[in-house]
């Protein structure tokens, strides 16, 4: 049984297991964003980088094994440093947003999409606004991206529908969290947000802007909404990480590449912007024998994953398409239906 020490800490583990394993054990949070339990280490992301016997080199933590007499260096400003930079790394070429561009020009940080989408399925939000919306110079619909394809949402409108009977006070601004975003589109790309949104134009209130909508118009007005924001925000690895590690993500920005959604019969959206090859789905998919299944496509920082010869997604994942959405570390892929609690 191999012994070795981590940070100054002794653990043993079984022969075979590897420094990750062993840091785990002694619940050390390595970050991990292209490792799975049961699968082949992949070493692409080198966010789980250690150093080893005081050597030279960092090592990936997921694929050296653990060795009697190791010194291992965990959480030091060294090893990161290395861990910062290999996020900021992956973030220069990852097109996503955290939240939506009115939520995060809201003054109050209301998670307006989620408001929206609570109109739209006839629910109540626990995020209700108070009413003093209506005297906001609603910066939210200023930026909202449907005004690239023809009016933004009535934002103001539908959150006073979601305040009306509620006595509220001035709403607490929320705490910002960690977000990386989009920026603006083009009108070359707002097509690809169009899955989820109705493509009905904008919804005057019958009974006139003071009144407000009706329950039919909020809801009607509600589906126009894009859907912006990330569909896992709460599991996205590469967000936690970056927020814990400090990541910056205008570190290494480039030109980034055009917004684009796939999507999937069983409820599953593909977006290659926010894939960072970590490989996993398509390892997945080999291993379940996917008649076609994922693959690696171009070369270099051109380097995707992607269905071959450009078939459907959904002849790519005929299995395990939730099983990818799982593993996924980033919200690139994920599921259609919004699970989070309203």
């Amino acid at each position: 049984m191999p012994r070795l020490t981590i940070d100054n800490r002794d653990v043993e583990v079984e022969p075979g297991a590897t420094v990750l394993d062993a840091a785990r054990k002694l619940g050390i949070d390595v970050p991990t964003l292209c490792f799975l339990e049961g699968h082949e280490p992949q070493t692409s992301c080198m966010a789980c980088v250690v150093k080893v016997n005081g050597g030279q080199r960092l090592l990936p933590s997921c694929a050296t094994e653990a060795a009697g007499g190791m010194r291992v260096e965990s959480e030091t400003d060294e090893v990161h440093a290395a861990r910062r930079t290999a996020l900021e790394l992956l973030l220069s070429d990852h097109l996503g947003d955290c939240i939506a561009p009115c939520h995060a020009a809201c003054p109050a940080g209301i998670n307006i999409p989620r408001v929206i989408r609570t109109i739209a399925a006839g629910t109540k939000s626990r995020d209700v606004p108070a009413t003093h919306c209506d005297e906001c110079g609603a910066p939210c619909e200023k930026v909202c991206r449907r005004a690239a394809k023809d009016q933004p949402v009535s934002i103001r409108l539908l959150m006073k529908y979601a305040a009306h009977g509620d006595a509220h006070g001035p709403t607490a601004k929320a705490k910002r969290e960690y977000s990386v975003h989009v920026g603006r589109v083009g009108p070359d790309e707002i097509d690809s947000y169009m899955l989820d949104a109705s493509s009905a134009g904008l919804v005057a209130p019958s009974r006139g802007p003071d009144a407000g909508f009706t329950t039919d118009e909020a809801r009607r007005e509600a589906a126009r909404c894009l859907h912006c924001d990330c569909r896992r925000p709460a599991d996205c690895r590469l967000r936690k990480y970056a927020a814990l590690y400090s990541a910056s993500a205008a570190k290494y920005r480039g030109d980034r590449r055009p917004f684009e959604q796939q999507a999937h019969p069983q409820g599953v959206i593909y977006e290659s912007g926010k894939c960072i090859a970590c490989g996993l789905c398509v390892e997945i998919t080999k291993q379940a024998a996917e008649p076609l299944g994922l693959t690696f496509v171009g070369r270099g920082f051109d380097l995707r994953v992607a269905v071959p010869f450009d078939r459907p997604l959904a002849d790519a994942l005929q299995k395990v398409a939730a099983e990818c959405v799982r593993a996924c570390p980033t919200g690139a892929l994920a599921f259609r239906e919004n699970t989070e609690e309203p």
